[in-house]
């Protein structure tokens, strides 16, 4: 995938959990999320009662203006994974990360 431009992403709270192999204690540790995005994770976690900070700068523009660049890029970056399928490993690729808006 080339990207030219950092570009908005984020991932939902099983998918973090997937990644990092994140345990029952893990979760319940104070959690902070350096550079995650518009990821759901923080959102999920602090509706279940868990600790988490999140820091991005994306944080200085306004829901509407992140929506608007996730709408923005979210066809290139579907695009290019579509392409390039077989060079991914992943066997989940959420994008609900626009239900947040």
């Amino acid at each position: 995938m080339k990207l030219n431009e950092v570009v908005p992403w984020g991932r939902t709270l099983e998918e973090y959990k997937l990644m990092f192999n994140l345990s029952e204690a893990d979760l319940n540790a104070k959690i902070i999320g350096c550079g995650d995005g518009p990821a759901s994770f923080n959102a999920e976690m602090t509706k279940k009662g868990y600790s988490v900070v999140s820091i991005d700068p994306v944080y200085q523009f306004s829901a509407e203006q992140i929506r608007q660049r996730v709408l923005d890029t979210y066809e290139p970056i579907i695009s290019q994974v579509k392409q390039n399928a077989e060079r991914y490993i992943w066997n989940k690729f959420c994008t609900r990360v626009l239900s947040l808006f």
